[in-house]
């Protein structure tokens, strides 16, 4: 599996696994579908990503029907620090180290950009998530952000008491 960064002609193949890995008809222990109704993303969305400068997507290509083994989102925010989203493994790929390479390969990509700091946010109610970037060397800041009821590109949320758990790590 080769690690590359994502075009806008990937932005649709990217969506289908995001959407499969949190949102998909296979459950597994990275589902949300107890927590949200609908889709995560679009590939128009990624697209929009991608069209900022301070914006990278890194893919795993695969054989898998998508092509993707899974992806993960950076983004810049300061010459120091970087925030990381949508880290997603196609369902065929799961429990095979996927997520950990990819967030290994986001890290020296934000190391090798200058960065020394990368942050994530974590759904509250998301313990076994929160425990897995505890495992990798990410300890929680003490912020808790409110939860975007109001965006659309999360989905429906099924529950009025999420918030996101901020999270970082120094490289």
């Amino acid at each position: 599996m080769d690690l590359h960064e994502i075009t806008p002609a990937d932005a649709a193949r990217a969506a289908r696994v995001i959407n499969l890995a949190y949102r998909g008809d296979r459950p597994g222990w990275t589902h949300e579908s107890a927590l949200f109704a609908g889709r995560r993303t679009d590939g128009p969305a990624i697209e929009t990503m991608l069209a900022a400068d301070d914006t990278h997507i890194l893919a795993l290509a695969a054989d898998a029907e998508d092509g993707l083994a899974g992806c993960v989102c950076l983004q810049q925010r300061d010459a120091a620090s970087w925030y990381l989203s949508l880290l997603a493994v196609h369902p065929s790929y799961q429990a095979r180290g996927v997520g950990k390479r990819l967030m290994a390969g986001a890290e020296d990509f934000v190391r090798r950009a200058g960065g020394h700091r990368a942050h994530i946010s974590v759904v509250s109610v998301r313990s076994e998530l929160i425990a897995w970037y505890e495992r990798r060397g990410y300890e929680r800041t003490g912020e808790l952000e409110p939860f975007p009821y109001h965006d659309p590109s999360v989905g429906k949320p099924l529950r009025d008491d999420l918030a996101l758990v901020r999270m970082a790590k120094r490289l």
